[in-house]
């Protein structure tokens, strides 16, 4: 055997982590880092595959068909409180309410101003239980609602908009770039920021394994999160760049979607801003009791010191 042979014998091959996210403005650092080949230059190769909502995502990674996944916080936070290993590795997104981007949205002819107008009213939620079926019961019972008394009816992003003029559904809560695309129609109206009622800044979205996994694979784990951590902080700086990215992700009209990335990304996770979620999903009976946000997330992560 020649020497050469022996030295590509040696060589380790690039660890391939299968990646999902689903259609979401905060996965515009992820999409440049893998089209700019950022994760092949730190030694990983990076298999990403869209899905359609975060509980498949979930149900992937908890199933080993997915490395690492996106998701709103509260479906990790429920898994925790049933004992499954989802560790936190990235922040995605956060909330802030001087520059929301996922509000709730009605029809423009809809006669709401406050929460006791939901009363037996139909949300429209791509999870049920999730982020925006939270932001919204918060919402009613913060403004003279029950939301026991909301029904939800469970559709994918893009069939939101189109089951609310139908009048299928009395409104929803959601992110970018669906809810530009929404008012773009001219048939809906800002109603709310109903994420106001769960915090006016905190970590709305992340990027996620389970422990065995970031056991097993640690350090591919660290350089997958300073790449994303790389990638973030040029995104945060290079925000019209994203665009063509999100567009060929998104599959949706590129000046529509150049009205969405306005925001800031977060590049560390901070367990302050985990925890309002948490108190939230107590506080609507998603979980039975409080935990440290600091449990949901991996020794490998980079976080606020």
């Amino acid at each position: 055997m020649s020497a050469g042979s022996v030295a590509t014998a040696q060589t380790p091959q690039p660890l391939t982590i299968r990646v999902a996210a689903s259609v979401n403005a905060d996965v515009a650092p992820l999409i440049y880092a893998v089209q700019k080949g950022l994760f092949t230059n730190a030694g990983i190769n990076v298999d990403f595959m869209p899905m359609a909502t975060g509980a498949a995502i979930s149900q992937g990674v908890v199933g080993g068909s997915i490395d690492i996944g996106f998701a709103n916080t509260p479906a990790l936070i429920a898994g925790h409180a049933r004992g499954v290993p989802f560790l936190l590795i990235a922040p995605a997104g956060a909330y802030d309410t001087n520059n929301p981007a996922t509000v709730m949205v009605v029809r423009k002819d809809a006669p709401f101003s406050s929460g006791r107008d939901f009363a037996g009213k139909t949300i429209g939620v791509p999870t049920l239980k999730d982020l925006d079926a939270l932001a919204t019961a918060s919402w009613v019972d913060a403004h003279g609602g029950n939301s026991d008394s909301l029904r939800y009816v469970e559709l994918p992003n893009p069939a939101l908009l189109p089951a609310l003029l139908e009048g299928r559904i009395d409104g929803f809560t959601l992110g970018e770039p669906w809810v530009t695309q929404a008012l773009a129609s001219g048939q809906t109206r800002l109603f709310a920021k109903s994420l106001d009622a769960i915090g006016l800044h905190f970590i709305t979205t992340g990027w996620f394994s389970t422990a065995p996994f970031i056991d097993a694979h640690r350090d591919a784990v660290i350089r997958f999160e300073r790449v994303l951590q790389d990638a973030t902080i040029y995104a945060n700086a290079h925000v019209t760049e994203m665009t063509p990215y999100m567009a060929m992700f998104s599959k949706l009209d590129p000046a529509m979607i150049a009205r969405t990335m306005r925001f800031q990304h977060p590049t560390v996770l901070d367990p302050k801003l985990i925890q309002p979620m948490i108190d939230v999903s107590v506080r609507l009976h998603v979980i039975p009791k409080s935990f440290d946000a600091r449990e949901l997330i991996s020794p490998t992560a980079l976080v606020a010191r």
